[in-house]
């Protein structure tokens, strides 16, 4: 190659520098290009999808301007507010479906997103639809830039569903309130007339004490002067001569009078009996051995016992033993013992079994006897006041309802098994 003068190099350097610099550009440019179409395709991309979660979503999308004119809408938008196309949405203003109420919900968004520039606004308001049904939306608006200006992306969920069942409690939560305050109302007049119950009950109970008090003591009070009455009647009658007691009516009349002062002297007892179970209602309870009362009623009616040839049989179990009053269980079992006496069979000797046992922590008396018994109608009849079943035996028809009234103040009970013509069998229980 032959030699080049120095100014030829410099030549072939400088065209060197200026295809190396070309070729720098026009990678540059290809670079840059490349770069532009990536932008392009990336923005087409995210147009795409943008559409088609705008397009496909469930929630109502549209893009309003700063006078609320619609711009874009999708489909979910045009079913909300029953259209059949998002197309009938466009340059339309979202105001022309506000329900007249809530017109002013859609100044403030305007004023949110357009004067004072916040970046999103959410409210809930109602629409109203082309055939005049409502429905309620939580509408969420963002605000974005665009070549025409600040746009809103808004999007709008049905929250009817929601507002409905809202309404609902709260019209049950209302509905509660002043069944609350009327209930408030109706306890403070129960509770004032139950206060006035209160103050009359106590009265009519003390008057009610002192009116037994009284029967009690008049009933034995009059018993002496009924008695003298009697006395003095029979000695009279025994101081008659035979002549005048067969004159005409006097034998009658005297018969008549004994006849009235025993019925008064009834009456007096079954008073005095009935007066003092009221009177003494409300014993002290205290430590009570069964086997102890029964001893002392065998005691008490040995003199029955001897005159029927009755027998008394007791079996108890473990140790018969409660907290009550004495006297009331004494009156209990000498009622039911006595009854088993005065109501025997008149052929057969008297034999009265009674038994003990606890049951769910009560003392059970059981008392059976081999008398009269009774038919399922006097059993109906059998604890009531002054009810006699059996007319041929004196009784006044106070002891079964003492027993009964007994039993049933203490918080126990009384009850009958019978079969007339074979016995009866009485259990009585005792709480301890």
């Amino acid at each position: 190659m032959p030699d080049l003068p120095p100014s030829a190099y410099q030549a072939l350097e400088a065209e060197l520098r200026a295809a190396q610099a070309e070729v720098a550009r026009l990678q540059a440019e290809r670079d840059q290009h490349a770069a532009h179409h990536a932008e392009r395709e990336r923005y087409r991309l995210s147009q795409v999808r943008f559409r088609t979660v705008f397009e496909h979503s469930p929630l109502g999308h549209k893009i309003i301007a700063a006078d609320l004119t619609i711009r874009q809408a999708n489909a979910a938008v045009a079913a909300l507010l029953g259209l059949a196309s998002p197309l009938d949405l466009l340059g339309h203003t979202i105001l022309e479906f506000a329900h007249p109420d809530y017109v002013a919900d859609w100044a403030r968004l305007q004023v949110a997103l357009w004067a004072h520039h916040l970046p999103w606004f959410a409210l809930e308001t109602c629409l109203v639809r082309p055939d005049g049904s409502l429905v309620w939306c939580r509408v969420t608006s963002v605000l974005f830039p665009d070549e025409s200006g600040e746009l809103g992306y808004t999007t709008l969920e049905d929250i009817s569903a929601r507002r409905h069942l809202e309404a609902q409690v709260q019209h049950t939560t209302q509905a509660l309130e002043d069944a609350n305050q009327d209930l408030g109302a109706s306890n403070e007049e129960l509770r004032v007339l139950n206060d006035e119950l209160q103050h009359t009950n106590s009265a009519l109970g003390q008057l009610n004490t002192e009116l037994d008090t009284f029967v009690y003591a008049a009933a034995h009070d009059l018993r002496l002067p009924v008695a003298n009455l009697q006395g003095l009647v029979q000695a009279l009658v025994e101081q008659l001569p035979p002549a005048a007691r067969q004159a005409e009516q006097v034998e009658l009349i005297l018969t008549m009078m004994q006849e009235s002062m025993a019925r008064f002297r009834h009456t007096l007892d079954r008073l005095a009996d009935f007066g003092a179970t009221r009177v003494q209602a409300d014993l002290p309870r205290e430590s009570v051995q069964l086997a102890a009362v029964l001893e002392e009623v065998r005691q008490e009616l040995a003199v029955q016992f001897a005159a029927t040839g009755g027998q008394l049989e007791v079996e108890l179990a473990g140790p018969a033993r409660l907290w009550f009053a004495a006297k009331h269980v004494h009156s209990v079992l000498l009622n039911l013992i006595s009854n088993a006496l005065k109501y025997r069979h008149p052929d057969r000797v008297p034999i009265v079994r009674v038994r003990s046992y606890r049951e769910a922590g009560r003392l059970v008396v059981r008392v059976h006897d081999n008398g009269l018994g009774l038919s399922a109608a006097q059993q109906q009849q059998l604890f009531g006041l002054f009810r006699r079943l059996h007319a041929h035996v004196e009784g006044t028809g106070v002891g079964l309802y003492l027993v009964k009234k007994i039993l049933d103040q203490a918080g126990g009970s009384i009850e009958v098994e019978s079969e007339l013509g074979r016995g009866s069998t009485f259990t009585a229980t005792f709480p301890t």
